[in-house]
């Protein structure tokens, strides 16, 4: 098993590790806010919440994985992909909050927001990643 070296991590996989990170530190704030007496978590906003956060968790872990000698195989893909994905699934969440599911007005949280922002970093990690791996084979 290789030993951990900080200095061997590229800024742009601190980026998809600190998203990783940050993500799972944001889904505790409130996601959903329902009037002015009520929050939720990203674990209890729905699917569209926690799934994300798990997603970038998951690519995180994976860039990690390949400082600690494992090799992960098409890993600039499978890194956007995830990060991707997880974009997407929480814009659809912020879309699809509606006043119906709750009783009262219904918001985002700040913890939607910035789950969006470490799922926005970790997607521009992974494209410039993916990119600059292409230039490589091409």
């Amino acid at each position: 098993m290789a030993s951990f070296d900080p200095k061997n991590v590229t800024p742009v996989e601190w980026m998809g590790i600190g998203a990783g990170a940050a993500a799972f530190i944001f889904s505790f704030l409130p996601w959903v806010s329902i009037s002015a007496f009520f929050s939720a978590s990203a674990w209890n906003s729905g699917l569209l919440a926690w799934l994300p956060v798990l997603l970038l968790v998951v690519a995180a872990g994976l860039l990690l994985a390949t400082h600690f000698g494992t090799a992960v195989k098409n890993l600039p893909l499978i890194w956007l992909v995830l990060a991707g994905v997880s974009v997407l699934f929480i814009l659809l969440r912020w879309v699809t909050l509606s006043d119906d599911d709750y009783m009262g007005v219904v918001s985002a949280g700040v913890g939607l927001f910035l789950g969006l922002v470490a799922a926005i970093v970790s997607t521009v990690g992974a494209v410039l990643t993916f990119q600059a791996t292409r230039r490589h084979v091409a």
